[in-house]
């Protein structure tokens, strides 16, 4: 595992390298507190003063806690990478369901159209067969109705009764 000034110096590097990687994968990435643990605050040398000591010793309380904000921003700033690129994935993902659901539809709205043209076409074929069957049952009473009519005007010949009824 890496050291806290060696993550240090390393994401310096990249950061100003313009290329983002972090030396630790995704599922391996250690939280701020392993990071923390794995270095705490030198302390200070034998000879130096009871003030300079106290000086020295906050001084390197305020760079020990300015570098865990760096450590916690650059976790952070991670963190928030992977949620971009799963949620990034997630939508690249519904984008190619809704497509191939659009696809499916059209082709589905196509045969529909297909379908209702055939019936279209089958239904003024028939409408046009039964213009001309009304047409023809139209002539058919008229024919008939001329016929009672004659029956009336002109009396039918007599026939002469059946050779059985004859005696």
């Amino acid at each position: 595992m890496l050291s806290l000034q060696e993550a240090l110096d390393f994401d310096l590097d990249v950061m100003t390298s313009g290329f983002v990687f972090t030396p630790w994968g995704a599922d391996t990435c250690p939280t701020l507190e392993q990071l923390m643990a794995a270095t705490s605050p030198s302390s200070s040398g034998d000879n130096a003063t009871a003030c300079g000591a106290a000086e020295e010793n906050e001084g390197e309380e305020e760079e020990w806690r300015r570098q865990r904000r760096k450590i916690s921003n650059r976790l952070s700033a991670q963190r928030s990478r992977a949620r971009k690129q799963q949620r990034l994935e997630e939508l690249m993902a519904t984008s190619a369901r809704l497509r191939e659901e659009n696809r499916e539809l059209a082709a589905s709205l196509q045969a529909l159209a297909r379908h209702g043209l055939v019936a279209r076409c089958q239904n003024a074929r028939l409408r046009a067969e039964a213009t001309a069957l009304a047409r023809r049952l139209c002539e058919a009473h008229r024919l008939l109705a001329l016929q009672r009519v004659s029956r009336w005007i002109m009396p039918r010949p007599r026939r002469p009764p059946p050779q059985c009824w004859r005696r």
